[in-house]
């Protein structure tokens, strides 16, 4: 069942086998490392949605999204999305339609008014995507992840609900 979808790519629901088919072919560049640690204020629940070819049927991706807060009021909660698509996908404008359908569908679907996105600051094709999608930089976060066993920069967009142009 599709979610959202425009221009030969949809948002599905996606099956634990979807999940495990993409993970297994994504080359994971720009991820932190593993951690094994995990405390308890980082258990958040990770909402994820299949990319699709809406005219194959064949796997692209996954894009996914958290709460994050910045206070304790539903007015101060913000999704924070990403994405990773399989190498095959990249350069075809499925991240920049991907990641735009899934802001439109949380605007739609939930009451937040935020959402932001972070990559890493050597990441210039996401930060190309996002753009294109609609949200503004606004900034790089020093140190925020750990990436062969460095700590690696990331830059920060953001989108409101008022910023969308329908």
């Amino acid at each position: 069942m599709s979610v959202a979808e425009r221009d030969g790519v949809g948002l599905v629901e996606p099956t634990q086998e979807d999940i495990e088919y993409v993970q297994a072919d994504f080359d994971g560049d720009f991820e932190p490392d593993d951690d094994e640690t995990v405390h308890d204020l980082i258990k958040v629940q990770i909402h994820r949605l299949l990319v699709v070819d809406t005219a194959t049927g064949e796997r692209l991706g996954l894009v996914s999204w958290h709460p994050v807060m910045y206070g304790p009021t539903v007015g101060c909660v913000a999704w924070n999305i990403g994405i990773g698509l399989l190498p095959s996908a990249r350069g075809r404008g499925v991240g920049t339609l991907s990641q735009r359908l899934l802001v439109e569908h949380l605007f739609a679907t939930t009451p937040y008014g935020r959402i932001e996105a972070g990559t890493d600051a050597e990441n210039i094709a996401e930060q190309r995507a996002l753009e294109k999608a609609g949200l503004i930089r606004e900034g790089l976060i020093r140190g925020a992840h750990v990436r062969g066993g460095v700590r690696r920069d990331m830059v920060m967009y953001g989108v409101l609900r008022t910023d969308l142009v329908p």
